[in-house]
């Protein structure tokens, strides 16, 4: 290029060619990928690696001083363009000499603008400086041939400078202009005159239409201006930039990206809008700024260069935000936005752009990538299942909402202890007793609160051996009754029942675990057949019971020093915890039994069952609050069994809650098994509403019926009567027809009437908007038992004839007239009320889609 370029247009109809313009040089280029360079001076690197250039295939030299050029959207294979001089002539060319047509206005005066129409190919609108015997804006037809008065279709704007044209995508032959430094003209030239829709505004210059023909955009200095085309009032938004504008356009592929170039300036400023709820609700746009710089690579790093400033920029008609930037140095370059993902989770757990497009498709293993590939980069592993799709699978199961508690252990999978759980709520439950072990005991949390209940010691012998000194166990009825819900069904004194219970444990193959208790109970000789029947069923070649069962053999009343040594010696290398504890039970010396007690893999339920059994009563206080706080600290929910429906359950299930975000269990508990008092905790109260929106989302409305089914038969019925009611505005007093006094209503005849005046003043109520009839609701027939009871009908009030109004304008009528409205309009019914009423409760933001790219 021999002179400095000053304007770049891709053609609209091609994906390939674009134009440059300089003082008195115009050239057609078309784009080649991975070109070799061959050094003419016909070719153009568009990128610093040299892989995209443009080759010159046409060029037009015969006007000098061009001020400004535009590309027609004509696709019939021939290319064409026009060409704004300062004469105010108009060329229009297509790099044929013999065929280029000339439009001279009446009145010689430069030509500021040019547009054409991509609805109608064939019209041309041209802008010329003010004259005041002449028209700033003459829309040619450029189909009729040379410009005469048979081709000019319309000329507006007498003694007006236009500084901006641009045509609506939308309707056909209707401009819009930025004139004369103080208003905006949208003009419908399909009539004679036309018809203007004005708006009164400083922000003239760079007037665009938005892709989707829904808004429009201008700017004036450094502020820029976006209207809306169905009211062209005043703007709806008004954006400031930091210096002086030079340029402003709509990005073609995305409605919701507005690009802008600053006098001096090297970056390329893009405004992404985002609209509240759905773009077509109207309202204003929130706006992000970000900026890039084209050019930033290209400076030499080895020397103190500036990077250029920005002159011009020209959209992709059909690529993905990709431009061609031009430098004040005359430099093209080839460039494509970096793409600004915003991600999001849908109801589903699923990752999500900001198109839509689903994130889990650019999981790919992990490799090597350049910057602007960094989509790839993510290694997405769904191999772990988040607490979130935990909670869903269990929840379309039914989890914690089945009659039998336990039956909603069963439901979680490959999770034993929220089985145990579940288990352990369902028997205390079934034996009526929520108060937990802490409570039945008598232990108090304060030092110096009251005693727990006295027991009884009592010196019981090995039942195997009858010359023995035997050990000391500890009776009371809060002892046995604490037994009993830890599990331990069967009857003491009953040989049958006991025996009863060690079958069902070794039905379930529970060997180890019967051996145990057999042993708890002074029967070894029980345990030793309990340990050989489980040798002998065991499929396991390699188990230790029959060696269990040799070494429990030798056990005697009076314990021999060297049998305790080996048994304390094994028990570091015995893995199973049962055995474990068997053997330390049957080798301790005197009290100390903490080597049971503190068997952390043995049930809670066991070890609290023993404690229950042989410790004393000092003790067993001391363990029994030290195992609730261990149980508190680390949100074991086994301790509900000793904390019960209390406030330590409830602070309990909320650390249980801080370390699992398992939300769904901690509710369903609280739902299931803590009492109405207590379900008026907050921590509680924002648990189950917690779930409760969870169930919404997932739009599992079934399961949130039954949870609320089930608070409900908890909760006790509200005491408190309705507390929003209609009042006159005359006498102030309550208009509606369910609280009134049934004196008015002691027939079904006279209860059929229409509401239509304040029943204490008689002064008639207000209108409807819509229809303009006063607004009342129609009664259904009540019977004299319904009003006798109080049922004053509210079921039988059509919702179509109740009172609706807008909490910010105070206007309002009958709710079916309201939502035919609405259902068609945003603003407020009342004549010359701006107030969006619709609008005020809109849902979050959501990302404009972006037009269907054409290749």
């Amino acid at each position: 290029m021999s002179q400095t370029v000053v304007e770049l247009h891709w053609f609209p109809k091609y994906t390939d060619r674009f134009l440059t313009a300089a003082s008195s040089e115009i050239n057609l280029y078309q784009v080649k990928p991975d070109l070799v360079d061959n050094g003419e001076k016909s070719n153009i690197n568009l990128d610093i690696s040299k892989s995209t250039t443009a080759t010159l295939i046409a060029f037009e030299t015969r006007y000098q001083f061009v001020r400004t050029v535009a590309p027609s959207y004509y696709g019939g294979g021939d290319i064409l363009f026009a060409a704004g001089l300062p004469n105010g002539k108009v060329a229009l060319c297509n790099f044929v000499a013999e065929n280029n047509v000339e439009f001279t206005p009446r009145i010689s005066r430069a030509c500021t603008c040019l547009a054409w129409s991509e609805l109608e190919p064939n019209f041309l609108a041209m802008g010329h400086d003010r004259n005041r015997s002449d028209n700033c804006i003459t829309i040619w037809d450029t189909e009729r041939g040379v410009p005469n008065q048979s081709s000019i279709v319309s000329m507006v704007g007498l003694s007006e400078t236009a500084h901006s044209v641009c045509w609506d995508k939308t309707f056909p032959q209707v401009l819009i202009a930025g004139m004369s430094h103080k208003y905006i003209k949208m003009m419908d030239i399909r009539q004679n005159p036309a018809i203007t829709t004005v708006a009164n505004t400083r922000t003239v210059n760079g007037v665009c239409v938005a892709p989707n023909g829904r808004y429009l955009a201008s700017y004036v200095e450094n502020i820029i201006n976006l209207w809306d085309l169905r009211s062209l009032e005043k703007p709806i938004s008004q954006i400031q930039m930091q210096k002086s504008i030079s340029q402003l356009s709509w990005c073609p592929t995305r409605s919701s990206v507005l690009s802008t170039l600053q006098r001096d300036s090297p970056l390329i400023n893009l405004i992404d809008l985002h609209w509240p709820g759905s773009e077509m609700d109207g309202g204003e746009p929130h706006s992000v700024k970000r900026f890039v710089s084209p050019f930033q690579t290209t400076a030499n790093t080895l020397t103190t260069t500036r990077i250029p400033s920005m002159a011009y920029l020209s959209w992709h008609p059909y690529d993905l935000e990709r431009m061609l930037a031009l430098s004040s140095v005359g430099n093209i370059c080839d460039y494509r936005i970096p793409q600004r993902v915003a991600v999001s989770w849908d109801n589903n757990n699923n990752l999500f752009g900001n198109n839509g497009t689903e994130l889990r498709q650019f999981a790919t293993p992990t490799r090597s990538s350049t910057p602007t590939d960094s989509l790839n980069q993510w290694n997405i592993d769904s191999s772990e299942e988040d607490i979130a799709e935990t909670m869903q699978h269990r929840a379309l199961k039914n989890y914690g909402l089945m009659a039998d508690l336990q039956r909603n252990g069963e439901l979680v999978e490959k999770n034993d202890g929220l089985l145990s759980v579940w288990r352990m709520l369902g028997h205390m439950v079934k034996e009526d007793c929520k108060l937990g072990l802490k409570s039945i005991l008598g232990v108090s949390s304060a030092l110096d609160g009251p005693p727990m209940s006295q027991s009884e010691p009592v010196n019981t012998k090995w039942n195997d051996f009858s010359m023995c000194s035997g050990l000391v166990v500890y009776r009371s009825e809060q002892r046995d009754f604490a037994q009993l819900l830890c599990g331990w069904t069967f009857e003491r004194d009953k040989e049958t029942s006991f025996t009863a219970f060690l079958d069902d444990l070794c039905a379930k193959r529970e060997y180890t675990r019967a051996a145990l208790l057999a042993c708890f109970h002074f029967r070894v000789r029980l345990a030793i057949d309990i340990l050989g029947k489980g040798a002998d069923q065991a499929s396991d070649p390699s188990s230790l019971l029959r060696v269990a069962a040799i070494a429990l053999s030798g056990f005697s009343a009076e314990r021999s020093e060297l049998w305790r040594k080996q048994c304390g010696a094994a028990r570091t290398q015995i893995d199973d915890p049962y055995l474990r504890c068997m053997f330390s039970f049957l080798a301790h010396e005197k009290e100390g039994f903490e080597t049971v007690t503190n068997e952390t893999q043995i049930s809670l339920s066991d070890r609290m069952a023993f404690a229950c059994n042989f410790l004393s009563d000092v003790k067993l206080a001391e363990y029994t609050k030290g195992m609730v706080a261990n149980c508190i600290e680390t949100g074991d929910l086994n301790g509900l069994l000793l904390t019960g429906a209390s406030n330590d359950g409830i602070n309990l299930l909320q650390s249980h809650l801080d370390r699992t975000e398992d939300v769904q269990t901690v509710a369903l508990i609280a739902a299931r098994f803590l009492s109405s008092e207590l379900l008026s905790d907050y921590r509680v109260q924002y648990w189950i509403a917690t779930y409760r929106d969870m169930l919404d989302v997932w739009g599992l409305w079934e399961q949130r019926a039954q949870l609320d089914i089930t608070l409900g038969s908890i909760r006790s019925p509200p005491r408190s009567s309705r507390s929003v009611f209609l009042l006159c505005n005359f006498c102030g007093k309550n208009v509606s027809m369910a609280l009134q006094d049934d004196a008015r209503m002691r027939t079904n005849a006279t209860s059929m009437h229409k509401l239509s005046s304040c029943p204490h003043c008689r002064k008639p109520l207000p209108r409807c908007a819509l229809c303009l009839l006063h607004m009342g609701t129609t009664m259904g027939a009540i019977s004299p038992s319904q009003v006798a009871q109080g049922q004053i009908g509210w079921q039988s009030k059509p919702f179509s004839k109740w009172f609706s109004w807008c909490q910010t304008c105070r206007h309002g009528g009958h709710t079916e007239h309201l939502t035919e409205w609405f259902n068609q309009n945003t603003e407020c019914p009342v004549t010359s009320c701006n107030c969006k009423c619709f609008a005020k409760d809109l849902p979050m933001p959501q990302f404009p889609r972006d037009k269907d790219s054409v290749s």
